[in-house]
């Protein structure tokens, strides 16, 4: 039995759907959200704001099914886009590249659960690497 199957064992099915519905929304938005915050100050603010809300979206969704892990990485995200916000923008190119990093792990960990994986993706040591320089 995969990690979805457990969830959808132990939790109000309800609450899963919803959880990867938020998941895979916030997946699917990630990459065109770095393109757009690399763009100009308006959209770096624009895209900035929107992947804070999807972060916490999911987030919500992740302790409702007590997503420890996932949970946290979402906060994570959340907490770091509350500190570029405080930027102009737009995103400086390692900030992009970092947050290329978190999108990959978001999608593995989101895939993790959608193919009912034995075990949730292994974390990417390199996000531990914060970029020094956030806009440019």
């Amino acid at each position: 039995m995969g990690i979805l199957r457990s969830l959808e064992m132990e939790h109000d099915i309800d609450d899963v759907d919803k959880f990867l519905q938020y998941f895979r929304t916030m997946c699917d938005s990630f990459e065109p959200l770095i393109i757009k915050l690399t763009s100009d100050s308006e959209k770096y603010k624009e895209a900035i704001n929107e992947i804070e809300r999807l972060a916490h979206n999911t987030a919500w969704a992740a302790r409702r099914l007590d997503l420890g892990e996932i949970t946290d990485f979402c906060v994570f995200c959340e907490e770091m886009m509350q500190e570029a916000s405080r930027f102009n923008g737009p995103a400086s190119d390692e900030f992009a590249d970092w947050l290329l990093l978190m999108s990959d792990q978001f999608e593995k960990y989101c895939r993790s659960y959608e193919n009912d994986a034995s075990v949730l993706a292994l974390f990417n040591p390199l996000i531990v690497n914060v970029p020094n320089i956030i806009s440019k």
